[in-house]
C-alpha cells in the first residue's frame, strides 16, 4: 500500500539536537531509526484500531530561525488486521445477538449467561483496549523529548550560573 503523507513539526533545538531527540523517541516507540547527515529513515510501527503495521518514513531536518523543522514523509506503509481481536469480536457479537433476541425466542434462555460473558469479554479484551498510534503521535513524542531536554539544559545552565 502506497502512502505519501507528510508531517512537519517545529522544534526549538538545533538540527543535530533534533535528530538526537528523534533517535530517543524512536527507541522509546520501538521504531527502527537509521540516521543520516540531515535526516534518515524510520521504520515506524503504527496501530489504527484493529489494524496494525509499519510505515517506512523519510525524515529530514532543516534549520529555521527559531531552531529546526523536522519533516516526516511516509513513503510506504503496510497494515494487517489483528485477526485474534476480530475473532473475539465475532464471538462477542454472537453473545450480544443472543442477549438481544432471548425475549423473542425463550429457547435461548439457557445460553444467556454464556452470551453475557462473551459480550463482556469482547468489550474488555478488545474494544476497551483499542489504541491508535500515528506518525503525528510520534512527532508529538519527539517534541516532548525536545522540550524536556531543553528544559533540563536550561536548568543546568541556570544552576551552573548560580554556583
Amino acid at each position: 500500500m502506497e502512502d505519501t503523507s507528510q508531517h512537519r513539526i517545529e522544534l526549538e533545538a538545533a538540527p543535530q539536537e533534533a535528530l538526537l531527540s528523534l533517535g530517543t523517541a524512536a527507541e522509546l516507540w520501538g521504531a527502527d531509526w537509521q540516521s543520516g547527515s540531515s535526516g534518515g529513515t524510520l521504520l515506524l510501527p503504527v496501530v489504527r484500531g484493529l489494524w496494525r503495521g509499519t510505515e517506512r518514513c523519510r525524515v529530514s531536518v532543516s534549520p529555521t530561525d527559531s531552531g529546526s523543522a523536522l519533516e516526516l514523509t511516509v513513503e510506504e506503509s503496510s497494515h494487517e488486521v489483528n485477526r485474534s481481536a476480530v475473532v473475539v469480536l465475532l464471538f462477542g457479537g454472537a453473545g450480544g445477538l443472543i442477549v438481544a433476541l432471548w425475549p423473542f425466542f425463550p429457547g435461548l434462555m439457557p445460553l444467556l449467561p454464556v452470551a453475557v460473558v462473551l459480550a463482556l469479554a469482547a468489550w474488555l479484551l478488545v474494544v476497551a483496549r483499542l489504541r491508535s498510534s500515528h506518525p503525528e503521535d510520534f512527532l508529538k513524542l519527539v517534541a516532548k523529548i525536545d522540550n524536556t531536554s531543553s528544559t533540563v539544559d536550561q536548568a543546568q545552565l541556570e544552576g551552573g550560573a548560580n554556583e
